[in-house]
């Protein structure tokens, strides 16, 4: 592998963050771009002078690739990513990282027998107040983190349905299925993962045979809960909020872009460290970091990722951190359907080899 890395991005709705974040990046290059609507295709490949422009993963998968983000539909995130592995091409993939409970089977097999590495794309995990949080938590300054609660309220109307009213993927999706960058972050900062899941929602009150919005409340292996709204179907202001209880501080983002952020010590006198930043970006970083459209977070995931395909060490999100983080919204869409009966939700990170 040379220094310089070959980047190929599979989807240009999504994906065009991802182009533009890698260009910005020292020592990779965007060789190539892949997405079947041939017109944005090619203007954006034009645009962003990129050589090599395809309408097919497989045109994409053979283009000499060292890496390739996988932005497409839900849907397909599974399917494109395991296409990846067994051509032994490291794959990033955006979340949800599976549709199904089969696909989890699927991914770690693929990742198991490929020599490539894949990494799971949650980028709200790499926001800086996650990161502050974890570094507290792992010091002992939340003590014991007993609930949780985040929200990811979001009206798509023009993400549901196309310009000639025809329903698109995210119309038929249960919501709660997209509950990574509420869980995500979570289980980033305390460790813990998710047991067991009962949900409910609602349905058609602004499109028939829509679910709106659903609950889920999560029991964690160290018995705390966490509870988790997600709504693209609604009249709320919307956005990402998640709050932290510990025995011995709190902490709530607030609706992000919108409110401060609050953190509080019980009967303490302390407060958080300068270096150690409660908004979502990296006061540091640099000010082109910021090109994702989600603050720095897209940044500091890739340098993640650039970095494990270099040393060759596993990355932070591994395929089994992708499959816990997406898995329980599969388990809490069946609970939802099942009228909030508990699903309990198979503990894949025990498959990880030491």
């Amino acid at each position: 592998m040379s220094s310089e890395l070959r980047a190929g991005v599979l989807g240009l709705g999504r994906g065009r963050s991802y182009v533009r974040v890698l260009q910005a990046m020292d020592g990779v290059t965007v060789a190539a771009v892949a997405d079947m609507n041939e017109e944005r295709l090619q203007e954006f490949g034009r645009d962003q002078g990129i050589p090599q422009c395809f309408e097919t993963l497989d045109e994409l998968l053979a283009a000499d690739l060292d890496l390739v983000v996988m932005a497409t539909p839900v849907p397909q995130h599974a399917e494109n990513s395991i296409a990846a592995l067994d051509a032994g091409i490291n794959v990033i993939s955006e979340i949800p990282t599976l549709a199904t409970r089969e696909e989890a089977d699927l991914l770690v097999a693929a990742a198991e027998k490929s020599d490539a590495i894949y990494m799971c794309g949650e980028n709200c995990s790499y926001w800086a107040y996650v990161h502050s949080l974890r570094t507290l938590h792992e010091r002992g300054d939340l003590g014991h983190v007993f609930a949780a609660e985040a929200e990811y309220i979001h009206n798509i109307p023009k993400l549901r349905r196309d310009e000639h009213g025809n329903r698109m993927w995210r119309s038929y999706m249960a919501p709660i299925t997209y509950l990574t960058h509420s869980l995500g972050p979570i289980m980033w900062v305390t460790g813990q993962y998710p047991v067991e899941v009962t949900c409910l929602g609602t349905a058609n009150n602004f499109e028939p045979d829509l679910i709106d919005l659903q609950f889920a409340v999560f029991r964690m292996a160290d018995d705390s809960v966490v509870r988790i709204t997600c709504s693209f179907a609604n009249t709320h202001w919307g956005n990402h909020r998640q709050v932290f209880f510990g025995t011995k501080a709190s902490f709530d983002s607030g609706w992000i872009g919108k409110d401060e952020p609050k953190f509080r010590y019980a009967g303490e006198d302390f407060s958080v460290p300068d270096n150690l930043p409660l908004g979502t970006n990296f006061p540091e970083a640099p000010e082109h970091a910021a090109l994702g459209g989600h603050g720095t977070a897209e940044w500091y995931m890739l340098k993640d990722f650039l970095s494990a395909i270099r040393t060759g060490n596993p990355p932070k999100l591994d395929v089994y951190e992708g499959i816990m983080y997406s898995l329980p919204g599969v388990c809490a869409a069946e609970s939802s359907a099942n009228g909030g009966k508990p699903v309990a939700i198979p503990q894949y990170q025990l498959q990880r080899k030491a």
